[in-house]
């Protein structure tokens, strides 16, 4: 454990932590001062923005104490969070009529996204690209993340030329969600994961598997936790159900695939 603590590829994680904690133990203090603003279940903008003021805290924290290019990251994978949900949403729409998730508050672009996701999507950036740390994966250097992009480019190109014949021999072909439709929906995802394992390293599958992981726990917890101070969720995924739609099983290859972009992300910007 001293170890753990000590190693300074650990520090970004644990002062990520710290300044959450702490906020949310002030926060907590001061809400304790006034308990209807707690159990009023009503959302209101300010209300979401105080009980998200730990990220820009944490990121601020982290730009000043340890790299400004956190800073960067922040801003960018909250804007290409964003940017990467309407690809999926729009792709997802090609093949179902019903959308992947609905979202109660805010939402935008006839339903695709939200305006509340941007503190969110550099949350889940900057734990991809710790997770890529912690596992000692390749490091998305100037110099060695360029190839592996490319790689998997190429793959999900393949993967896509393939899906969309082949979804003519499934329901999606009327655009109704099945098993086979969705595996067929995956395939870019999986011919991705492929080529970076076959031309690049077989590390990178598990590096897919743990940002799937990782993923799955951060938006179903962050999501779960948010539905205690408001009257519905966040959201509702309307296919394959956890908890009431907080989350969902297809989300599992989406967020491999999540994370490998975030992955290059942070590489542009030098983390």
């Amino acid at each position: 454990m001293a170890a753990l603590i000590i190693d300074p590829s650990y520090h970004p994680i644990l002062l990520f932590g710290l300044a959450s904690n702490v906020y949310s133990f002030v926060l907590i203090t001061l809400a304790l001062r006034r308990a209807d603003w707690l159990t009023d279940l009503k959302f209101s903008l300010t209300k979401f923005y105080v009980l998200m003021g730990w990220v820009p805290l944490a990121f601020l924290a982290l730009s000043l104490l340890i790299s400004p290019r956190y800073l960067l990251l922040f801003v960018a994978t909250g804007v290409m969070g964003i940017v990467g949900e309407l690809i999926v949403s729009v792709a997802w729409r090609r093949f179902f009529a019903e959308p992947i998730w609905t979202y109660s508050y805010r939402s935008v672009l006839a339903g695709y996204t939200s305006t509340l996701n941007f503190l969110p999507w550099a949350v889940g950036a900057l734990l991809f690209c710790e997770t890529r740390r912690v596992l000692g994966g390749p490091v998305p250097a100037a110099w060695t993340f360029e190839r592996p992009m490319a790689v998997s480019a190429a793959g999900l190109a393949v993967g896509l030329l393939l899906a969309w014949p082949l979804s003519r021999f499934t329901s999606a072909r009327v655009r109704r969600f099945t098993r086979l439709a969705f595996a067929v929906f995956c395939l870019p995802i999986a011919a991705a994961a492929a080529a970076l394992a076959l031309w690049e390293s077989p590390r990178f599958l598990l590096l897919m598997a743990a940002f799937a992981g990782v993923g799955f726990f951060t938006e179903y917890t962050y999501g779960r936790g948010m539905s205690l101070f408001f009257e519905r969720g966040l959201w509702t995924y309307n296919h394959w159900k956890i908890d009431h739609g907080h989350s969902s099983f297809v989300t599992f290859p989406l967020w491999a695939l999540g994370g490998l972009y975030f992955h290059f992300i942070a590489g542009f910007v030098g983390l």
